[in-house]
């Protein structure tokens, strides 16, 4: 069961965790392990005083030399619920967030917390009101099924993770999670607000990727894949 969606309270005042090579779909899940003090705090805080959620913001260029501090980010990210945690014996956290929505951020003024906050605004609009084609959802199922199976020749148990009746959108976020590597490409995945032209470009990633793979002859590997 998916975790309910982000209220207007929680939204207003969010947790932010930035990384330098995650992207954080809507629909998956992703597994944390927080150590450094400042993210220590961030969960301890959630915990005890919520919300129970927090943002993963992707690192923008130049964060290397101003990591300590306060980093530049995307300001779009993806924004999950924490549905399991554990505080291990030398203080640092194993965390599981399911994510809920892409977000853009407007980041709150520092204060006395070491962790950064922001102000998101959930960028999900109905689905319904942005209807597909169905000739570019064949496109988008055809694709990752032709990855799928070429993984499959080294992995068996790989699976898209994908249902009948899935709405289209978490449909490509779906697949982008499974499917696609590059963190640049993730990013401008997460940023496509509008479905139809989300399809359309987790489509096109996905054709980069067999057309490597064609010209390789060889099976997708961690360079080409997300999993």
């Amino acid at each position: 069961m998916s975790a309910a969606p982000l209220t207007a309270g929680e939204l207003a005042v969010l947790p932010v965790f930035p990384l330098p090579r995650v992207v954080f779909f809507p629909g998956s899940r992703l597994p944390l392990h927080l150590f450094e003090p400042r993210y220590r705090a961030l969960i301890a805080d959630c915990l005890a005083n919520g919300p129970h959620a927090m943002a993963i913001a992707l690192l923008a260029p130049g964060w290397e030399t101003h990591y300590a501090g306060r980093p530049p980010i995307h300001e779009v990210a993806g924004a999950g619920r924490i549905v399991a945690h554990e505080r291990l014996a030398d203080g640092t956290y194993n965390v599981l967030l399911d994510g809920v929505a892409r977000v853009r951020l407007e980041e709150l003024a520092a204060g006395e917390l070491p962790y950064r906050r922001a102000h998101a605004t959930a960028l999900e609009a109905p689905e319904s009101e942005q209807p597909v084609s169905r000739a570019d959802l064949t496109a988008l199922v055809s694709a990752a099924s032709a990855i799928a199976a070429e993984v499959r020749r080294a992995h068996g148990a790989f699976s898209l993770g994908i249902e009948p009746g899935d709405p289209p959108g978490q449909l490509a976020d779906t697949i982008a999670d499974r499917l696609v590597a590059d963190t640049a490409h993730r990013q401008a995945i997460l940023e496509a607000v509008d479905v139809p032209a989300r399809v359309r470009l987790v489509t096109a990633t996905l054709a980069e990727i067999l057309a490597v793979v064609g010209a390789n002859g060889r099976t997708p590997g961690r360079s080409d894949l997300a999993h």
